[in-house]
This record gives structure tokens, C-alpha cells and sequence, in this order.
């Protein structure tokens, strides 16, 4: 019995660890898409400039 609870929460620390790498993935790819979005907008808006 005393096993089971060991590896109940060896499954939580196992899954609260995954969470957080996750999330930190998460908040990664999200602050990436924000500067491609950025950067293109600069780049279109001096395009722009340039051909008018």
C-alpha cells in the first residue's frame, strides 16, 4: 500500500514537472510568433515607404 502512494506522487511530480516545462514552451513559442509578427510589420511598413 505504502508503494502505491510513492508512485502516486512520483506521478504528480512527474506530471507537475511536464506542466512546467510546457508552459515554458508555450510562453517560448509565443514570444517568438510576437517578434515575427513585429518584425515583418517593420519590415512591410518600410517596404511601403520605400515604394510610395
Amino acid at each position: 500500500m505504502l508503494y502505491r502512494q510513492e508512485e502516486k506522487s512520483s506521478l504528480l511530480v512527474r506530471l507537475k514537472e511536464k506542466s512546467v516545462s510546457s508552459v515554458f514552451v508555450g510562453l517560448t513559442v509565443l514570444a517568438m510568433a510576437g517578434w515575427i509578427y513585429l518584425l515583418s510589420s517593420m519590415f512591410l511598413k518600410f517596404m511601403l515607404w520605400w515604394f510610395s
